[in-house]
């Protein structure tokens, strides 16, 4: 029975939809560009204060990553957003990974706390 549940818990796991949402808070535009291996979100310019996300599922296969290239007046470079190993956990309980543009960088959180930041190349 315990077998079970834990099989149910997994593919509830499985099945939820994962969340990523970025937010500009830098005085000035700034542009990303994000993509998986499968899916190329575009280019977006994000105004200050504004945001940019999107949902997907993971893939069978436990690799699941999105990555994006960021530019701004205060710097730039190219971060793992995503990644499954990493994220599964952390971004829970409502499934969103949250992310801020900084003057010094991307910082990521785990619920209201910052676990991750990304300095400027």
């Amino acid at each position: 029975m315990l077998f079970l549940f834990m099989f149910i818990g997994d593919a509830q796991a499985q099945l939820a939809k994962k969340h990523v949402e970025i937010t500009n808070e830098q005085a000035s535009d700034i542009t990303i560009h994000c993509k998986s291996k499968d899916d190329d979100l575009g280019i977006h310019v994000i105004s200050t204060d504004k945001s940019f996300g999107w949902g997907f599922r993971r893939n069978i296969w436990e690799s699941t990553l999105f990555f994006c290239g960021f530019t701004t007046p205060k710097g730039r470079g190219v971060y793992d957003i995503y990644k499954l190993s990493r994220d599964l956990h952390r971004c829970n309980p409502n499934n969103t990974c949250y992310w801020d543009v900084t003057d010094d960088g991307v910082h990521g959180y785990n619920g209201d706390k910052m676990d991750i930041l990304f300095q400027w190349q």
